[in-house]
């Protein structure tokens, strides 16, 4: 059973959640605030899997309490709840570890089904975690394989790409290689909000050249491959919504790794209402992966 904290400076909203984690038997509901501070003590103290918070908070806003929390080696999963509809405020609030985004007023189904996929991504890095564990028990006698980071995030990420039905593409081993690159190199990774695409190809082709990999891989070429196999998880992922919309892998990944405005669009073009689909971000798409993959390893 999963428990949760809610935070928020309106008293009805958290009564409206406590009301809907019991009745669809959700969780248990650990403790509630009604401001930023008083919210990152009950975390700190409770440790819960789910906080669903407010972005606007008195005393100290939801991003900030997410930001001192992630520095912490408290796990708990958040999902912001705002009447705000910046896109630039809610990106970066995704960057600094939100996992889904609720729009206000309250929606009963919709605070379900997000509540659902955060569950279902808690159980996917669960998954994970008991890999690691395998593997590190491994061995004769009571030797320990050592399981370095980045090993772990390329596991992360050849699952990933196999949910998005991609990984036997070879654009996805760009893809992979992209975001090793920038999980194994911190400093970088930093400066990716800065960092244009054609200089992440081209530190990609000087990789591969340095492998002996070099035909057939100009930064243009790894660029089309790329986004031909974004273009195809999009698909993939518009697909299954149209088949069903509660499909696991879509409510995880329809608004996490895409906007989910494409995705929508998508699904629409899937079904000829318009004449054009989803639009493709690499970029948008790299740093979403290297979020669940922090998440994840």
């Amino acid at each position: 059973m999963s428990s949760f904290i809610v935070i928020d400076d309106d008293r009805t909203v958290r009564s409206v959640l406590a009301k809907i984690i019991d009745q669809y038997n959700l969780g248990d509901m650990y403790a509630e605030a009604d401001n930023g501070i008083s919210g990152e003590e009950l975390i700190l103290r409770y440790k819960p899997d789910i906080v669903m918070i407010d972005l606007l908070l008195p005393k100290q806003d939801g991003i900030s309490v997410i930001k001192n929390i992630k520095s912490t080696n408290i796990k708990s999963m958040f999902i912001m709840l705002s009447q705000v509809s910046d896109k630039e405020m809610i990106a970066r609030a995704y960057e600094y570890g939100i996992e889904f985004f609720i729009n206000k007023p309250i929606n009963v189904i919709e605070v379900v089904n997000v509540v659902k996929r955060v569950k279902e991504y808690l159980s996917m890095k669960k998954t994970f975690e008991a890999i690691e564990s395998t593997a590190m028990t491994m061995g004769r006698g009571n030797d320990v394989v050592s399981v370095k980071k980045p090993d772990k995030a390329k596991r992360a990420l050849n699952q990933l790409m196999s949910d998005l039905g991609i990984l036997g593409d070879l654009g996805s081993r760009d893809i992979i290689n992209i975001c090793t690159m920038l999980y194994e190199n911190p400093d970088l990774g930093e400066k990716l909000e800065e960092t244009q695409l054609s200089e992440l190809l081209k530190l990609l082709q000087v990789k591969y050249s340095a492998e002996g990999k070099g035909s057939n891989n100009d930064f243009k070429t790894i660029e089309m491959r790329m986004r031909r196999t974004v273009s195809k998880a999009m698909k993939n992922i518009a697909a299954m919504g149209i088949e069903d919309f509660s499909n696991d892998k879509f409510t995880v990944y329809s608004s996490t790794l895409f906007d989910y405005a494409d995705i929508k669009m998508e699904m629409d073009f899937i079904r000829g209402k318009v004449k054009y689909g989803g639009k493709v971000n690499i970029k948008f798409f790299i740093k979403r992966l290297l979020v669940m993959v922090e998440q994840i390893a």
